[in-house]
Parts: structure tokens; sequence; C-alpha cells
């Protein structure tokens, strides 16, 4: 008895798909991490109003390293922007490197201290106020990468 030939359509289409997966993965990773950090970018609260007390005059110092004017709104790009890859999955990165801005906006639990604690939001407000939208960042690059892995995307 001679053995049958048997054929499968499309599975030359598939092999190809999970060659490129891993690559596909990466630009979807790096794609989405830098969205995320652009995201956070957008939710850097304006300046809150001065204490009436104060004398001190604002320089913006502090929202500039963040990328951010006095009143809000991007101006320039944050001290610490960036994204670093790696074989398990990517880091992003977002800050500033002003050795005050810890005290100023550090977490309320962990470092902000009196007077700032009184009006100055923290980093973990901008991180509260992206969050939502970063989990659909994330939400969608599964969607892509899940269309491509049946053939439909990417």
């Amino acid at each position: 008895m001679s053995p049958k030939v048997m054929e499968v359509e499309g599975l030359d289409e598939l092999i190809d798909r999970l060659q490129r997966t891993p690559q596909v993965y990466k630009q979807a990773e790096q794609k989405t991490m830098v969205a995320s950090l652009t995201i956070l970018w957008e939710n850097v609260p304006p300046y809150p109003p001065a204490p009436a007390t104060s004398r001190y005059v604002r320089t913006g110092t502090l929202g500039r390293s963040l990328g951010s004017s006095m009143g809000g709104g991007a101006t320039g790009q944050p001290q610490i922007f960036g994204i670093k890859m790696y074989s398990k999955g990517a880091v992003g990165s977002f800050g500033t490197r002003l050795k005050y801005a810890q005290y100023v906006i550090g977490s309320r639990h962990t470092q902000q201290i009196y007077p700032f604690s009184a009006y100055w939001w923290t980093i973990d407000t901008i991180i509260g106020k992206a969050y939502g939208k970063i989990l659909r960042a994330w939400k969608i690059m599964a969607e892509e990468l899940a269309k491509f892995l049946e053939g439909r995307g990417l």
C-alpha cells in the first residue's frame, strides 16, 4: 500500500505568522509603552495655586522637568521619558531628575512632605488619572496581537 499525500492549506501562512510573532510582539509592546508614557505626560496637572501666605515666586522648573507648563499642557519632553527593551518585556520610565521633586510630588505616603502635602498633587495623582487609558492601550495591543495570530491584522 502506498502512502497517501496530504496537503494542508494555509499552513505556510500560519508558519510565517508564528515565525514573525516575536518581532511583531516586540514592536507592539514598544509602541504601547510609548503610548503609555505619553498618556502619563498628558495627565501632568497644572501647578496648584500658591498658598496665600507664600512669598516664593514660582519658576516653573518642576513642571518643565515633567514636560508641562505651570498651567498644565505639554511643553518640551519630560527629563525622564524612555523605554528599555528586555527579553522578558519592556520597562518604561517617566519623571524628573530634580532632587527636590520627591518632597514636592512624591508619593503621599512615603516622600511628599509638609507643607507641599497640603496643596500639591503627587505622582500618584498622575498615575491615577492615566491608569484607565493606559490599561485600554494594553488591551487594544492584546486584541491586535490576537487578530495577527488569527491572520486578520498587523
